[in-house]
């Protein structure tokens, strides 16, 4: 069970629904976004010789691209390597070195960095720029089959906060994220293809395995155009927007209760908000309940 094979299942069967967002602006169907993972899947086997399990680190803002590659990653039968994008540099050298990534598809004002500390690693063969030829020709390239994977196979290396020492790499398995997809249909919400989920926090993280059940639906993703949470930008997508998820941090709840747009937001195009990340305090859920209805899922 290849989890991209959900991708692959709504560009088939619902193609002309809008996956792919940046703020209010569509960017491609389901069917664009199934052809841009192919392509990308072809172009890291021809241009990076990248067999299947190899590793692909993903050191990008919230970008529309970031999910391009990550599909792509999947489609191919890679394991992806999400890292957050605020980590020093010398964090990034040390994940890239600790996961054997191959390729790193890096955000244009981190490239630098990266490149500076991660100079000698043996097991990384190029730093890609999302702005870059590189990245453009990936796009480019032959689409590649759909690599059939077992569920036991690696898919996403996901990396802890080191609140213990140094952080350390979760393997999820392919098997692994479609029993948190089922489950998020049975613990969490249903998704119409006519929902939609705003990436607002970090895509490396929670947000990006939300992904997967509104993948799995046809529903929308967006990206916000800051790339991150500002509460006047999530009004204002929620008026665009109906059935809208997010997964956010309690602190991110906190701003967006206390933010001076909460009053008047259109809380009826508000779906579901997931928390998680740390603590929820009680007195902090009673005010967002109170300014946005029965909306929360921990």
């Amino acid at each position: 069970m290849n989890i991209a094979r959900l991708l692959d299942r709504s560009g088939r069967s619902a193609g002309d629904r809008p996956a792919l967002a940046r703020g209010g602006e569509i960017l491609c169907d389901y069917a664009g976004l199934a052809r841009r993972a192919a392509a990308f899947a072809g172009g890291l086997r021809e241009r990076f010789s990248l067999q299947r399990g190899d590793r692909v680190a993903l050191i990008m803002k919230n970008v529309p691209e970031y999910l391009e590659a990550l599909y792509g990653c999947w489609w191919g039968g890679f394991a992806a390597v999400p890292v957050n994008a605020k980590l020093h540099p010398s964090e990034f050298a040390y994940m890239l070195e600790n996961s054997g990534a191959r390729l790193a598809v890096v955000s244009p004002e981190l490239a630098e960095g990266i490149a500076q500390k991660a100079a000698g690693l043996d097991s990384l063969d190029a730093i890609v720029a999302t702005d870059s030829q590189d990245f453009a020709a990936l796009r480019r390239a032959d689409p590649a089959p759909l690599a059939v994977c077992g569920d036991d196979e690696l898919a996403w290396l996901f990396y802890t906060s080191g609140t213990t020492g140094r952080p350390k790499g979760a393997m999820l398995t392919h098997g692994n994220l479609m029993a948190m997809t089922l489950c998020y249909f049975s613990d969490v919400d249903a998704i119409s293809p006519r929902d939609c989920i705003l990436h607002a926090a970090p895509l490396s993280h929670g947000s990006g395995l939300y992904n997967i059940p509104h993948v799995a639906q046809a529903a929308l993703n967006i990206v916000p155009e800051s790339g991150g949470f500002d509460p006047a930008e999530v009004f204002a997508l929620l008026e665009r927007y109906s059935g809208l998820t997010a997964f956010f941090a309690p602190t991110m709840v906190g701003r967006l209760t206390a933010a001076p747009g909460a009053a008047g937001a259109r809380t009826e195009n508000l779906k579901t908000i997931v928390y998680g990340g740390g603590p929820m305090y009680v007195a902090d859920l009673k005010r967002a309940m109170a300014t946005f209805g029965q909306k929360f899922v921990q």
